[in-house]
C-alpha cells in the first residue's frame, strides 16, 4: 500500500476485521472447549484419542490467536495481512467443519465460526476491499 493513511478505509474491512476478532475469540473459546472434554472418555474415542483432542485444541487456539493479531493489520490495509486471513479462514473452516463432525456437542460454536470464516472470504476478497489492499483510493483508476 502506498499511501495507508491517504486511503479511507472500506467498511466492509472494518467489518472484516470485527469479523475475524470475533471469529479469533470463537476458535479460542472452542480450544478451551475442547481442553475442558479431553478426560471426557467418550470425546476422546470419538476424536481418536487424546492425543488429537489437545491437537485439535492447540490448533483452535493458536488459529483464534493469530486472528486477532491479523485483524488489526487488515484494519491498517496490510496486504500480507489479507493473504494471513484468507489461509487462516480456510483453516478454521476445514477445523470447524471436523469438529462439528466428531463431536456433535461442539456442533453450535462450529456453526458459528464456519458461517463467520465464509463471511470473511467473501468480504476480504470483494472489489472494495481490493483496492484498499492496493492502495487505490475509490476514484483511482486501477493500473
Amino acid at each position: 500500500m502506498s499511501d495507508q493513511f491517504a486511503t479511507k478505509r472500506p467498511l466492509g474491512v472494518t467489518i472484516v476485521a470485527a469479523l475475524s476478532i470475533i471469529a479469533g475469540i470463537i476458535d479460542v473459546i472452542a480450544g478451551i472447549m475442547l481442553l475442558a472434554v479431553q478426560a471426557d472418555p467418550e470425546v476422546v474415542e470419538r476424536m481418536g484419542g487424546s492425543g488429537l483432542v489437545v491437537t485439535a485444541a492447540i490448533i483452535s487456539l493458536l488459529l483464534g490467536a493469530a486472528m486477532i493479531i491479523i485483524a488489526f493489520g487488515l484494519l491498517r490495509g496490510n496486504a500480507t495481512a489479507r493473504i494471513a486471513a484468507t489461509v487462516l479462514q480456510v483453516f478454521s473452516l476445514a477445523q470447524s467443519i471436523w469438529l462439528a463432525v466428531v463431536n456433535p456437542a461442539l456442533l453450535p460454536s462450529e456453526i458459528l465460526s464456519a458461517l463467520l470464516a465464509i463471511a470473511l472470504l467473501f468480504l476480504l476478497w470483494s472489489g472494495e476491499a481490493s483496492r484498499y489492499f492496493r492502495g487505490l483510493a475509490p476514484d483511482e483508476p486501477t493500473a
